[in-house]
């Protein structure tokens, strides 16, 4: 089985500890992690390790929110990785925020299962527990959070 880095970011520990249980408990891939406790700390630690393959993201942390963090990963030209927004926000508004305007591939929200993140990211992961190339939509094409919901 393939390992995958992760890059898993959120201010608080004991979510972050969540977010690598639930990975670990689908046991469809070997994940290596990398934390972060911010937007900055993460944006600092990807830009310093070009191995990082995957990224769940809290919205809400000081210095830099998830979007922020998310667009600035977009910005420097990289949108084959999947970024992953893991957030107690709910709302379409912000949804619709962190997938088109942050540039994130899922959205889950707290509190989540394996089951939910099994959903989000199975795409992304190959019979092999490797990672899989996607071919993306146009980006000019807008993202829906209903689409998905339909497409599960």
């Amino acid at each position: 089985m393939s390992k995958i880095k992760a890059l898993v970011v959120d201010d608080s520990k004991i979510m972050r500890s969540q977010v690598k249980r639930a990975l670990d408990q689908l046991m469809i891939a070997d994940f290596e992690y990398v934390e972060a406790m911010d937007g900055e700390d993460a944006l600092d630690k990807f830009n310093n390790d070009d191995e990082i393959q995957m990224i769940f993201v809290d919205w809400n942390m000081p210095k830099m929110t998830g979007v922020e963090l998310s667009r600035a990963v977009r910005d420097t030209g990289n949108t084959d990785i999947p970024i992953i927004m893991v957030t107690a926000e709910k709302s379409m508004g912000k949804v619709d925020k962190a997938l088109n305007e942050g540039g994130a591939n899922e959205y889950i929200t707290k509190p989540f299962t394996a089951d939910k993140m099994s959903k989000a990211i199975s795409r992304y992961i190959g019979e092999d527990g490797g990672l899989v190339s996607e071919n993306e939509d146009d980006d000019s094409e807008k993202k829906s959070f209903f689409s998905s919901i339909l497409n599960s």
